[in-house]
């Protein structure tokens, strides 16, 4: 050993632990030559051969009480009895120079009696590498077991040397090689070499309660990973059931403690960014070894809904909604709304994981719970729809009967992407409750009023802006009050009323702007030509002959971007498209607009993409949502970069949509089409005269959209179409609600203390005790709400567990609160946790945190004295 080594061992000794005396007793007398080269700056290296020990002691204690000694005894320690200096050994320190003591006293240990277990570790400590792998996991006051599990962290080349990371550790390495459960990871035969697996399966014994069994430790029976594993996610499946079924009892790690243990370990496995995905496979292996799927169809729903353990609960979850939420009362329809708003703050669907598994389920549960809403609404109006007008349906329509078109267009966007066939028995309930049922309904209310009071002879509605009147109703009193003003119009065409009350919504999620819906009374027929001329400014507008399919605006064609760039010239204002707009940087938009009081944006997605009749009018609802999308950025563009601070959003019409292929009874069976139209479609036919016809509703744009022109249209009732131009399922012309309830959005940019109103923060969560208590290793803990979610107030997703320092010794919940009710009951929820282990102090203060599990923010701690009186009752 050389000398370097001895220094570099004292100095430890002397600087490092900040001993002033330290004893070496060297019996060989093998290293008297190199006491003379130690660099010990500060410390007298005395050798005490032949010197007085009582003499030493004085000089210690006497005469100088605060120097630094090294005292060599080239002698063997003599017993206590005999032993002068036994009172200055209690406060100093021995040193050792064999090779066990300067590993021991390198990697800085307190406890000598671990010289003689690191003599046991010898195979594992020749190897330098992993000496300095050991050294950064251990602490000075490590045990014996905490020494080895340290050994065992980096003979795996785990970053920690807590149970929770070697498991992880060693199941990354199952998966990476795709072991399965049948073949150990060859690191297993490592530990075994170095003498560390009974170590390991003790800890298993004392922290997870695995019941290793004798031989297992001492070597004479291999250890089966998989089979742990097995017996881990079985334990903790059942612990989340509250049950063990027959088919688990000879699986489940039997103690309470171990219940508890296991689905904190679990729950922190899952929780992990890094070794989720391993967890989901080896959760697979685990499933399909024990055919799990067959051992759960039986479990209620309710139970299933505690459960994260395996992938085909998830599954079986779904499977259960698909089929009980059509025929639910809405009593159930509330009980599964609240499953998916937990299984979403779960595992399986977390918002925290971005991957394809997590990402489908959530796609999932997004159709079932537009599904909830649409039987809800149904159950709501199971008689039909009776009400006195039209006025009172159209503001029926405005206020509530849209939540079934959005509820329909969220079910089915969601279930196309999904693609799933476990959803294809809903897919035909929704159909069936929307299509041929709400439109049906709707329809025949609505048409038997249209015809009861002749509205289309005076299309009107008592409190209801009329389409063609937009330029005088909602852009000229802009300018009233400040002439000056710059006002961008965007005109999405057949942007519907429902798509933009989730535009109005999504704008007003940020505080720069607000956004206020109303709507206003569509032109018949409802179609782009003459929807995109009644929002022009103009006197009078027109049909001409020999103009084929034209609507003039005091003389002036409105056909396209150029011809209505025109139009507006003359009130000072522009057209573009929006694609214009969406490629204009800051400085060329401002350049653009800089003379320009009105800009009208022409926005086109859903019409052009979706009336086609092509395959991608399937993708009609998905083209909603682009819509929404787009119209959302492009505001933000325009108020935020083009010193604008009004923009109105509207449309030329609305549309019909319905997923499955129209039956022949959905079709006006007229026998052809009348040979002087000018144009015909599914959903009208217009011409400047048209014959009489049964079946279908004839009227004049004269009195549907204020044309000079006395031109003439037919429209199928309801929400039929015409047999002679085919049964497309995207459609619009007609007069249904959904057609002509065409909507206005008015943003309008805030500032400075406008803005500051609207600045949103989220709900928060506190605990109803102030002091907490854990007398079981399996809890619930109340949490409540503290104030309603509104339009500042948002709602928040926290995650929960108890803490030892910054350990967590619990399973973590996480939880989202999101009631906007004044109700205390509907705002207080409950979290499971579990905690980690058994070796708790009812005198030491723990803390259950709350943290935004977003943001990784402590919100809220509580003291909590764990108490366990009982450890071993089944829950």
């Amino acid at each position: 050993m050389d000398t370097q080594q001895l220094t570099q061992g004292l100095r430890q000794a002397f600087f490092t632990e900040n001993h002033r005396i330290v004893f070496w007793y060297d019996p060989e007398q093998s290293f008297v030559s190199e006491l003379e080269q130690l660099d010990l700056a500060d410390v007298h290296v005395l050798n005490m051969q032949g010197k007085s020990t009582f003499g030493i002691k004085l000089k210690l204690e006497l005469e100088d009480a605060k120097g630094k000694y090294l005292l060599y005894f080239p002698s063997a320690e003599p017993d206590a009895n005999d032993d002068w200096l036994l009172d200055i050994k209690l406060y100093s320190r021995s040193f050792y120079a064999d090779k066990v003591s300067l590993i021991f006293n390198d990697l800085g240990l307190q406890q000598q009696s671990l010289r003689e277990h690191l003599a046991t570790r010898e195979r594992f400590l020749s190897n330098k590498s992993r000496l300095v792998s050991l050294k950064r996991l251990i602490q000075p006051s490590d045990t014996e077991q905490a020494l080895d599990l340290a050994m065992i962290a980096v003979v795996l080349g785990a970053n920690a040397s807590d149970i929770m990371a070697l498991l992880c550790t060693m199941a990354l390495m199952v998966v990476n090689d795709d072991l399965g459960l049948e073949h150990n990871p060859p690191v297993i035969d490592d530990l075994y070499k170095f003498g560390l697996m009974p170590a390991l399966l003790q800890a298993l014994r004392d922290e997870v309660g695995y019941p290793a069994s004798v031989e297992e430790i001492n070597g004479e029976k291999s250890f089966s990973f998989g089979h742990f594993l097995i017996r881990l996610l079985a334990t903790g499946f059942c612990e989340s059931v509250g049950d063990i079924p027959d088919w688990a009892s000879a699986i489940a790690i039997p103690s309470a403690n171990a219940r508890a243990t296991s689905r904190a370990l679990l729950s922190r496995w899952r929780d992990s960014s890094r070794y989720y995905k391993a967890y989901d496979e080896i959760s697979s292996w685990v499933a399909e070894a024990l055919h799990i799927g067959q051992k759960i169809g039986e479990i209620p729903l309710e139970t299933l809904a505690n459960v994260a353990t395996f992938e085909a609960i998830e599954r079986q979850i779904i499977v259960d909604l698909c089929k009980a939420i059509p025929e639910s009362d809405p009593r159930d329809l509330g009980l599964f709304s609240k499953i998916i708003s937990e299984r979403l703050d779960n595992y399986w669907a977390s918002r925290h994981k971005d991957d394809e598994i997590r990402r489908k389920y959530r796609l999932l549960y997004s159709a079932l719970s537009a599904a909830i809403d649409l039987f809800n609404l149904r159950q709501q109006h199971a008689a039909g729809f009776h009400f006195a007008s039209t006025e009172a349906i159209y503001k029926a329509y405005e206020s509530e009967l849209y939540r079934f078109d959005r509820a329909y267009r969220h079910y089915f966007a969601a279930s196309q992407r999904a693609h799933v066939e476990v959803l294809k028995k809903l897919d035909e309930a929704v159909e069936q409750c929307y299509a041929y049922w709400y439109l049906d309904q709707l329809g025949r209310s609505w048409g038997d009023k249209v015809e009861a009071e002749q509205r289309l002879e005076h299309w009107k509605i008592a409190g209801v802006p009329s389409q063609q009147n937009f330029f005088d109703h909602w852009v000229q009193p802009q300018f009233v009050k400040n002439r000056s003003k710059r006002l961008v119009v965007i005109i999405s065409d057949a942007f519907r009323y429902e798509a933009a009350v989730e535009l109005r919504d999504r704008i007003n999620e940020k505080r720069y702007s607000e956004a206020n819906l109303a709507s206003q009374l569509g032109v018949l027929p409802s179609y782009t030509t003459l929807g995109m001329a009644s929002l022009l400014p103009h006197k009078t507008l027109e049909y001409r002959e020999g103009a084929v399919d034209t609507v003039f605006a005091d003389g002036q064609s409105t056909a396209g971007t150029v011809q209505r760039d025109k139009i507006l010239a003359q009130h000072n204002g522009m057209a573009v498209t929006a694609d214009q707009v969406k490629a204009w940087s800051r400085d060329e938009g401002r350049e653009a607009l800089k003379d320009q009081q009105l800009i009208y944006v022409y926005h086109n997605v859903i019409d052009d993409r979706s009336d086609s009749g092509g395959p991608s009018e399937s993708d009609t609802f998905h083209h909603v949502e682009v819509a929404i999308e787009e119209l959302t950025e492009l505001t933000r563009k325009v108020l935020m970069h083009f010193n604008t601070s009004t923009v109105l959003i509207t449309a030329d019409h609305g549309f019909l949509f319905q997923q499955s292929k129209l039956e022949v009874a959905d079709r006006t069976t007229l026998a052809e089409k009348p040979e002087n139209a000018i144009k015909s479609k599914k959903r009208y036919v217009i011409g400047h005269t048209l014959p009489a016809a049964k079946d279908v509703w004839q009227g004049s744009t004269k009195q549907t959209a204020g044309t000079a022109s006395d031109t003439q249209f037919w429209i199928p009732k309801g929400a039929n179409r015409f047999h002679f131009v085919g049964g497309a399922r995207f459609v619009h012309g007609g007069a249904m609600p959904q057609e002509i309830v065409v909507p206005v959005l008015t943003v309008n940019q805030l500032r400075g203390e406008k803005a500051e109103k609207r600045t949103k923060r989220k709900v928060g969560v506190i605990s109803p005790k102030s002091v907490l208590k854990m007398v079981t290793n399996i809890q619930r803990f109340d949490l409540i709400q503290t104030e309603s979610v509104s339009e500042q107030v948002l709602p928040i997703t926290v995650a929960v567990a108890i803490f030892e320092g910054e350990q967590p010794i619990s399973s973590e919940e996480v939880v989202t609160f999101d009631c906007s009710t004044d109700s205390m009951s509907e705002r207080m929820k409950q979290v499971r946790l579990s905690l980690l282990g058994s070796d708790f102090d009812r005198k030491k203060d723990y803390f259950l945190i709350i943290r935004d599990k977003d943001l990784h923010t402590e919100l809220e701690r509580y003291r909590v004295t764990i108490d366990l009186a009982f450890t071993d009752d089944f829950f």
